[in-house]
């Protein structure tokens, strides 16, 4: 394993949405059941992921981590998010719930699932600076979808040591954050790395409201395909490519998808590659904010 490729790998999260959920537009294979999972968290540890990433709106992803690990007997650090749309329960009630479902006593992060529990609540984050001085978790965090939601966050100077955001080839909005983010010693968990798997697409068959881009999936594919490299790679090693991220949050579909995951962090970028996704940013928050897609 070359170096580089180590280091990558080292920043990868495993996020786990599919082991709850039928999650991402491009998923051909639904929910996965647990011998997959069980595949999926042996192989990830073996080649040197060490942090998992769930919560309690991922369905049953809590309970299946749990089943999983204590099949395989594999060690990871979690994360995990306090649900979005249950104000009536207090930071310490959703926690203890997760930890029951998870069957761990600790985490590694506990993070506000939604801007909003901490908008229409800012004392929110002292519940989980209680938890962290209980030794219960190591940081919190909060994950955005907005980079005005981080932007009020550093101007209140919250106390806050995780933010995830979405960061791709197309979604750059938060990129003029990521240096004081990490000036300030906050770690930077990016995720829609894949744009829920939109990069993979056909661009000549995509629904109409993500036709607009189209051309630019196009480009992807050919840039991808002029240095002989796959489209996954490519979105991957863009986001590494980045210095001022900590860790980059994926999921997965299946082992195979998991393996072709940890190929792509072996995988450099020559600087024309680099030069030419530039060009792809795209700003149309109705096309990068898998959120605003129509129902499926």
């Amino acid at each position: 394993m070359n170096e580089a490729g180590a280091k990558n790998i080292a920043k990868l999260v495993l996020g786990t949405a599919q082991f709850g959920l039928n999650y991402g537009i491009s998923n051909q294979h639904g929910q996965l059941q647990l011998p997959e999972v069980k595949n999926i968290l042996t192989e990830a540890e073996r080649t040197g992921i060490t942090t998992l990433d769930t919560a309690t709106a991922y369905g049953n992803s809590e309970l299946t981590i749990n089943q999983a690990i204590n099949e395989t007997g594999s060690q990871f650090r979690i994360i995990s998010k306090y649900p979005p749309n249950r104000p009536e329960l207090t930071i310490r009630e959703a926690f203890e719930a997760t930890l029951k479902q998870l069957g761990v006593e600790t985490l590694y992060g506990y993070l506000l699932h939604s801007y909003n529990s901490f908008s229409s609540n800012p004392k929110i984050l002292d519940q989980l600076q209680d938890l962290k001085a209980a030794g219960k978790i190591q940081k919190a965090g909060i994950s955005l979808y907005h980079p005005s939601e981080a932007d009020e966050l550093l101007h209140r100077n919250a106390l806050i040591d995780i933010i995830q955001l979405p960061y791709s080839i197309f979604d750059r909005r938060f990129e003029h954050l990521l240096p004081e983010l990490k000036s300030r010693g906050i770690e930077t968990h990016v995720r829609s790395v894949y744009l829920q798997g939109l990069y993979f697409m056909e661009p000549d068959h995509l629904p109409e409201y993500l036709a607009p881009v189209a051309d630019k999936i196009k480009k992807l594919h050919r840039l991808a395909a002029d240095f002989n490299l796959p489209v996954g790679a490519v979105c991957l090693g863009f986001v590494f490519a980045n210095n001022d991220i900590s860790n980059v949050v994926i999921g997965v579909e299946s082992l195979q998808t998991l393996q072709e995951n940890i190929s792509y962090c072996h995988m450099e970028l020559p600087e024309e590659l680099m030069a030419g996704l530039q060009s792809l940013k795209e700003d149309n928050e109705d096309i990068i904010l898998p959120y605003k897609w129509p129902a499926q």
